[in-house]
Order: C-alpha cells, then sequence, then structure tokens
C-alpha cells in the first residue's frame, strides 16, 4: 500500500528576474542550509556515497549509471547552491542526461559547473559568475535588449573578474572571460576558430558599452573607466562535434584554478577523455546537491507546493514505491479518483516508470 503524508511547509519558492539571479530557490529547512555550508574535496566528488530511503548505502556510480539509462523526465536529481547565497539550481533529470557521451549539454548544467567550480576554488566574490543568458544578450543583442540586464545590484568593483558562456548560432557554446586586472575580455571558441581574436576584440568593445549604458540607466560606475581590449588564449580544441559545453567548463575550471593569473591549458579532449570528464563533472553535482529526497517534493524540489497559500499547513504528500522519493499531489496535477488509486495500489513516479 501507498504511504502518503501531510507535513507543514515554510514559504513559497521565490520568483526570480531574467538576468539578476542565477537559478531557481527552494524552500529549506534548517538542515538543508546546514547542508548548504558543508565543501567537498575533488577525491569525494567522485567517491562520495550518499544514504538512501532506507538507510543503505547508494554508490554515487551505479546511482549516475541508472539515471543515464532511463528516458528523459523532469524528476529533480540535484539541488546545488549558487554564488549567491539562497539560491540554488534545480537539475532535472533530463539536464543531466545531456551529460551522456555525444550529448550537448544545457545551460543549466554548465553553469552549474562554474559554480561548483567556483566553490571549490573558494573564490568568493573574487570572480563572479555572469548568467550566460545574460551574457548572449550583451554581446549579440539589441540595445533595448541589454538595458533589461543592467544588473543594478551588481557591483563589479568588489570583483576581480567576470566568468561565463554564450550560446551560438543555437549550436555552439563559447567561454567568456573578462580580467579587469588586465583589462582584458576573451571570447574562447573550443573549436578550432582563426575568427577568435576579433571575436575577443568586439566582445571587447560590447562590454565597453555595457558598462557605459550602466552609468546611463542606474548610475553605476564600476569598470567604466577601464580601457577594454582583447586577449587570446591558447587552449586545447574539440575533437568532435557535440563537446563545446565539457570544452567550455574545462576552460572555466583552468582559469579559476589559477586566478589572477592566465592558465597554461593543456586538459585532453578525445573521445575518450570527454567520454571521462561528462561522468566527473556529472559526479560533482550529485555529489554537490543538498537535495533530500526524504523532505523536498522531487518534482518542484522545494517543501512547499509553488502556488500555496502562505501559512497554510496542509501538504498532500505520495511517495514512489520504487525509488523511495516523495512528490506533492498538487505537483503532479492527480484528480482526486488518481490519488485514491495510487493510495491503495503502487505508484510510481515518473523517472522509475521508465
Amino acid at each position: 500500500m501507498q504511504k502518503t503524508k501531510t507535513a507543514k511547509a515554510p514559504a513559497p519558492l521565490q520568483k526570480q528576474a531574467p538576468g539578476e539571479t542565477e537559478a531557481h530557490i527552494p524552500s529549506q529547512d534548517p538542515k538543508d542550509k546546514a547542508r548548504q555550508g558543508q565543501s567537498s574535496s575533488t577525491s569525494d566528488m567522485t567517491e562520495h556515497a550518499e544514504d538512501d530511503a532506507q538507510g543503505g548505502k547508494v554508490d554515487a556510480s551505479s546511482e549516475l549509471t541508472a539515471l543515464w539509462e532511463k528516458k528523459d523526465t523532469e524528476v529533480v536529481v540535484s539541488v546545488v547552491p549558487t554564488q549567491i547565497r539562497g539560491n540554488s539550481f534545480t537539475i532535472r533529470h533530463s539536464d543531466m542526461r545531456t551529460l551522456r557521451p555525444h550529448q550537448w549539454l544545457t545551460g543549466e548544467i554548465i553553469e552549474c559547473l562554474f559554480h561548483i567550480h567556483a566553490h571549490k576554488c573558494e573564490l568568493g566574490t573574487r570572480i563572479y559568475i555572469l548568467n550566460h543568458y545574460s551574457a548572449g544578450v550583451i554581446l549579440f543583442g539589441k540595445r533595448e535588449e541589454v538595458m533589461k540586464h543592467t544588473l543594478s545590484k551588481i557591483h563589479f568593483d568588489s570583483y576581480g573578474a567576470i566568468v561565463s558562456f554564450v550560446h551560438v548560432d543555437g549550436i555552439h557554446w563559447k567561454f567568456l572571460y573578462i580580467n579587469a586586472e588586465e583589462s582584458t575580455v576573451y571570447l574562447a571558441d573550443p573549436a578550432r576558430n582563426s575568427a577568435e581574436q576579433a571575436e575577443s576584440d568586439n566582445a571587447a568593445n560590447k562590454f565597453s558599452d555595457y558598462f557605459k549604458m550602466r552609468r546611463t540607466c542606474c548610475s553605476k560606475t564600476d569598470w567604466v573607466d577601464i580601457k577594454w581590449k582583447r586577449g587570446v588564449m591558447k587552449h586545447p580544441v574539440q575533437q568532435d562535434g557535440n563537446s563545446c559545453g565539457v570544452v567550455v567548463c574545462m576552460m572555466a575550471k583552468e582559469v579559476m584554478e589559477v586566478f589572477p593569473k592566465t592558465p597554461t591549458m593543456a586538459f585532453g579532449t578525445t573521445k575518450k577523455e570527454m567520454a571521462h570528464q561528462r561522468k566527473v563533472l556529472a559526479m560533482e553535482i550529485l555529489t554537490a546537491s543538498v537535495f533530500d529526497k526524504e523532505v523536498n517534493c522531487a518534482m518542484c524540489a522545494g517543501i512547499k507546493p509553488p502556488g500555496s497559500v502562505p501559512h497554510h499547513t496542509h501538504t498532500d504528500w505520495i511517495q514512489c514505491d520504487s525509488c523511495f522519493r516523495w512528490c506533492h499531489t498538487q505537483c503532479l496535477h492527480m484528480d482526486q479518483k488518481s490519488l485514491e488509486e495510487a493510495q491503495v495500489g503502487d505508484w510510481v513516479c515518473s523517472l522509475c516508470d521508465k
């Protein structure tokens, strides 16, 4: 027979303005917040094992293999804190599967990995991670679009650099690095590209205009007087047609590890090396997670259902008989008849139903 529960819940998920913050913000109880202060070593990222719902140990590598083998679902598999206190990335199963060999990574996955690397390097406010959508608008958008991404709450003078990435032509990722200490802008292409110098020069001009626009629109003068110039970094290039996102993550990692110095990039990009790196990155996302499947909903990642009435104390949940994840019945959009049938029979979530 299916287990159900009723629980009290905190405030609903916070809403975010496009371009101002980095990710979704799941509500959390005190023990979730305490876990956000914990850090993991590089070896922990590949060897860490998490408790399952019955108190046993589940090897993270085996969990990853199982997740990759199932068809895409929207079940939450990881929640990773961002550089901005209180914000987190909600990583769903369909996003995690883009880390499989020969797949194109989603922006959510790449940006999440940027924040994981920054946390491991203990960069704090030394490097600002710019939302990739905002970065794309600044480089390729019209002025009226750029004006919607002033980031008026961000004080760039508090940072020494910006790292980000952009989507080009809907099929390719490029790495963006802005080093204020060197007054240099780099737009690095994972593929072999003879126009990289010219593209970096254009990026330097675009960001020069952007900081001047911020002064006009919101009286922000940080970085406005810097004479930005182009920069070109020597870096490995991809050897296939779908590893640009992985190479971008490796570039960001190299930059963060030696900042403020310029890195000497020498990582491998063969198909075998990229396949290994994809697994390493996926394991980092799983082991950096603060998601608790005993407490948080597997569909919305929160404790209280989205849109719930404040201070409402009654929340209906249902548990998967296979993976033991809990879900709000509201998030499953179950009618009363379906819920009653699930309560008296076996019910599995979409992840286990594949």
